[in-house]
Order: C-alpha cells, then sequence, then structure tokens
C-alpha cells in the first residue's frame, strides 16, 4: 500500500523544494531590477538637482527645490504626478532630517529611510547613497522599499520610494500558482495513483503545445523587461515567426499602449532592411503578442564582441542599409527612437552576404505627434543613454530624423572601433558626456585606416547640434553611396566570412540574437 504512494510523494517533495528555490530566486532578480529602476530614477533626478545647485551659487536644500520648480514647472509637475498617481514617491531632506515638499502627516517610515540615510552621511558631507527593501510604513502608511541619495553641492538628499505590494506582486502570483499545484496534487493523489499521473502528463503535454493565434510555440529565444520572443510556427503555411508575446505582469494601460502602437505603427512599413510584422492579437491567458519575420542572424553587438571590429567597406555596406531603413521610417514620419547595435540584425541569405535588418520598434512614433513620451508616468526613461541624442535625454521636443541619424552615428563608430563613443559606470556621468563632451574622432580609435569622409561623416553624426548632423535618412543614404564608391565593398570576400563561420565543426547558430527584440 505504501509504495504504490512513493511516487506521489516523490513528487510533491520536489514540487515544495522547487517552490522554495524559485521564490528565493524570484525575489533576488525582483530586488535586483527594482533597485536599478530606483536608482536609475534617483540618479536622473539627482543630474537636475546638481545642475540647479551650479547655476544657482547661494540656493540650498527647499530653497533650491523651490527656484528648480519655479523655473521649471515641468520637473516639479513629473514630481507631483508620480506621487499622486502612486508609481513612484519623490521628496528630499536636509542634514537635520527636514522633509520637503511636505508630505502631509509625519509618518515613522518617512522618518526612518530619512534617519538610515543620514547615519550613512560622515559630518565631512561626502557623497553617500543607500537602499533598502525591508518594508517600512510610507506616507499612507502603506509598506515601501526605497533608496536614498546625498547631494552634498546642494545640501540635501533624495529618497525615492515604490510601494513594497508592487514589488512582491510577482512573488504572490509564483506562491499562488505553486499552491494551486501543490493542491491539485493532493487532490489526485488521493483520487488514486493512475489519476494524478495521467493530470501531469496531459499537463506536460499542453505546455509543449502552446498557441499564440495560428502559430505555435516551439522555444523560447530570449526576454527582456516587458516581453518574451518565441520561435514560433504558422499552423496552415509552415512559416517560421518570432512570437513577440507581453508578459502578464506588464499590463498596464501605458505598456499595453505602447506595445500596441509598436505592433501598428511598424505593420506600416514594408522595406527590405525593416523586419516585417505579419500579425498581431491577444495571446492565450491574456496580454498581447505579435508575430514578426523570424531572422537566424547576429546582432552588431554580437558579431563585434565575437569577431572584432569590421572593416570600413563592410561597415559602410552595414551602415547604408540601417540608413536606407530609416530614409523610408522618415519618409512616413515615423521616427525610431533606438537606433543601437543590439537593434540591428547582420545575416547572409541566399548567396548574399552582409544584409540587414532592423529591429526593435518599441520605441517608434510620429514625429508630428507632439513631445516624446521619453519619461514615462513611472518616470522611466526610454531608450539606450549610451546611443542616445542629446536632445532626448535633455530636451525630447526636439527630436526628429536628426536624433535617429545620430544614433546610425553610434553604431559606425562601434563597428569600426568596437567600443561606443561614450562610455561611463554611472548614467548621470554618461549622460553629462553625451550634452557636453565632444566624440573622438573615429580614426583616431580604428585598428585600420579609415577614409577620410567616412570620418567626417560620423563626427557629423555625431554632432551635438542637430543641424550639423545630415537631415535625415535619405541625405544620409546619399553621403554613403559616394563614400561606397571610395571604398568598395568586397563580396567575395564577405561571402567567404559567412560560409567559413557557418560550416565551422561545433558552431552554434546565432538565431538568438533575437534576444535584441525582448
Amino acid at each position: 500500500m505504501i509504495r504504490r504512494y512513493i511516487p506521489f510523494l516523490l513528487l510533491t517533495v520536489c514540487l515544495a523544494l522547487a517552490w522554495a528555490g524559485a521564490h528565493r530566486g524570484l525575489e533576488e532578480s525582483l530586488s535586483v531590477a527594482a533597485g536599478r529602476g530606483l536608482n536609475t530614477i534617483a540618479d536622473l533626478v539627482a543630474v537636475d538637482v546638481r545642475r540647479s545647485a551650479i547655476e544657482n551659487p547661494g540656493a540650498r536644500g527647499a530653497t533650491l527645490i523651490s527656484i528648480k520648480s519655479d523655473h521649471d514647472p515641468g520637473w516639479g509637475d513629473t514630481l507631483e504626478r508620480v506621487g499622486a498617481e502612486n508609481f513612484r514617491r519623490i521628496y528630499f531632506f536636509d542634514i537635520h532630517g527636514a522633509v520637503f515638499p511636505e508630505l502631509g502627516p509625519a509618518r515613522q517610515g518617512v522618518s526612518g529611510i530619512v534617519s538610515l540615510a543620514l547615519q550613512g552621511i560622515d559630518n565631512a558631507g561626502l557623497p553617500a547613497r543607500g537602499i533598502t527593501f525591508q518594508p517600512y510604513a510610507g506616507q499612507d502608511g502603506q509598506p515601501v522599499v526605497g533608496v536614498w541619495r546625498w547631494l552634498p553641492e546642494a545640501a540635501m538628499g533624495v529618497v525615492v520610494e515604490r510601494r513594497y505590494a508592487t514589488f512582491a506582486q510577482t512573488l504572490g502570483w509564483l506562491d499562488s500558482v505553486f499552491a494551486l499545484l501543490l493542491g491539485l496534487v493532493l487532490l489526485s493523489g488521493l483520487a488514486g495513483r493512475a489519476g494524478w499521473l495521467k493530470a501531469v502528463r496531459d499537463g506536460l503535454r499542453r505546455r509543449r503545445e502552446r498557441w499564440c493565434g495560428p502559430y505555435r510555440i516551439e522555444r523560447l529565444l530570449g526576454e527582456g523587461a516587458m516581453s518574451r520572443v518565441y520561435l514560433g510556427r504558422h499552423q496552415r503555411l509552415g512559416r517560421w515567426a518570432a512570437v513577440k508575446v507581453q508578459k502578464l505582469h506588464m499590463q498596464g494601460d501605458e505598456i499595453v499602449h505602447r506595445f500596441q502602437r509598436e505592433a501598428r505603427l511598424a505593420s506600416q512599413i514594408s522595406h527590405p532592411n525593416i523586419v516585417s510584422l505579419y500579425e498581431h492579437g491577444l495571446a492565450p491567458g491574456g496580454g498581447f503578442y505579435y508575430a514578426m519575420e523570424y531572422v537566424p542572424g547576429m546582432t552588431l553587438t554580437q558579431w563585434v564582441e565575437n569577431h572584432g571590429p569590421l572593416p570600413p567597406d563592410r561597415a559602410v555596406r552595414l551602415l547604408r542599409q540601417v540608413a536606407a531603413a530609416l530614409a523610408a521610417m522618415h519618409a512616413h514620419c515615423l521616427l525610431h527612437r533606438d537606433i543601437k547595435p543590439d537593434n540591428i540584425m547582420a545575416y547572409s541569405a541566399h548567396g548574399e552576404a552582409d544584409l540587414l535588418k532592423l529591429l526593435d520598434f518599441g520605441l517608434i512614433r510620429h514625429y508630428g505627434e507632439g513631445l516624446s513620451r521619453d519619461l514615462t508616468r513611472s518616470v522611466r526613461v526610454l531608450g539606450t543613454p549610451a546611443f542616445m541624442a542629446p536632445e532626448r535625454l535633455f530636451d525630447p521636443g526636439l527630436v526628429d530624423p536628426r536624433s535617429d541619424v545620430y544614433g546610425v552615428g553610434c553604431v559606425g563608430f562601434y563597428l569600426l572601433t568596437g567600443r561606443r563613443p561614450f562610455d561611463a559606470v554611472a548614467e548621470p556621468d554618461l549622460a553629462a558626456q553625451v550634452r557636453a563632451v565632444e566624440a573622438p574622432r573615429v580614426g583616431d580609435l580604428s585598428p585600420v585606416p579609415v577614409p577620410a569622409a567616412l570620418e567626417q561623416l560620423i563626427a557629423e553624426c555625431l554632432s551635438k547640434s542637430r543641424e550639423d548632423r545630415p537631415a535625415d535618412g535619405g541625405a544620409l543614404c546619399l553621403r554613403l553611396d559616394a563614400i561606397a564608391e571610395e571604398v568598395p565593398w568586397q563580396a567575395a570576400g564577405a561571402l567567404a566570412w559567412w560560409r567559413e563561420r557557418d560550416n565551422r565543426p561545433g558552431q552554434v547558430p546565432y538565431a538568438e540574437g533575437l534576444l535584441a527584440t525582448a
């Protein structure tokens, strides 16, 4: 009798161990992600405060914040809107522990994190920072977690908080799922060994046969903060596709709107250098998905990291295709706004080499819509600062096709040198470089000679002033066509290079390059 239930008991123990391990791992991952988000917000606010302190030498503390809000009403409105919508809460404190702006009735939790911050500042007032994921009572009495920065230039600190319930929501879902599974195992065990074995077998079969619309999901290609990308195959056509599925916990109104807009606007463009979007709809269990062209290649980041910088002729061929893709978008009054090596896939097909597809339209928009939504309601900057034009970081209302051209300049610099034009450990320092420091000349860092015309074009693309850059993707194409005549692309050598990669023993296919689209 006991032997009959040994498999059932082993399954219960394994499920409990898996539950504990998954809970611990997810909690650590969520802590890292939440800490990164809060630190990014604190750093961005700190940049504005430090700049205001430099511009107003005599003002410090609450006086400085008041001056900053008066001179830049939009900045103050953003902080107030964040507090009102409970996505994040941002406030400031001085060396005496006074909090401003006024947060209403004093709470022990608020004074607690401020006291913790003050303990981290030595008597000399040196820069300090800290983070706590031990929940404490916020302004409204609800548990929160937070980070703090001390800004000696402004004689004050900044605190950024978020609801602990938001942080722990995913953990609750995980616990609920495992509790449900454990309950089903217990019930099926009581019903008999044959019953629960059949339930487990059927459940595994259903998971293997997941579908999104007409696409059968084969395997995971990659995932990001908001979505996962799967390899799928059309039920009737047999066509392979990359299926991008929104994560269930990322289904706020703003995220869903951006996801749907990405699919709608991207579907308006048909171009050989732009990944094609096939269809979109609702995914099983809720959420949103869209299916796009599957490109088995490697991103430009993977290319440079694995094989080093490119020779000028191959770099020009790739940049010309990026410019052509942007020219098609700009002709439709669309901006990509996230041009970077991770979003560009290189591949070889049908006897042609060094082909290219532009990916990831998560930040696409009409540039006649008005101000950019680079700063979301949850105060997250959208995009990668190392490849952003200065105006995207400091004046999003000025973004136009020349901002995409700046991104192409960054990509060209990266292809020829193997490094970014600007780099820093902290994002505020990186943003300051993008705004005020001139980019190095690509010829000074490239391992091979770079034609003067190509070096000059990349320098113009990376200009701080939009007026000094090519006007749009079409203008950039013309410039690259002229350079291509000076450094003709060596088709035979490029094709041989790709064949060597494909035929190398043990070579792993580059299909996972679609990680970038997540």
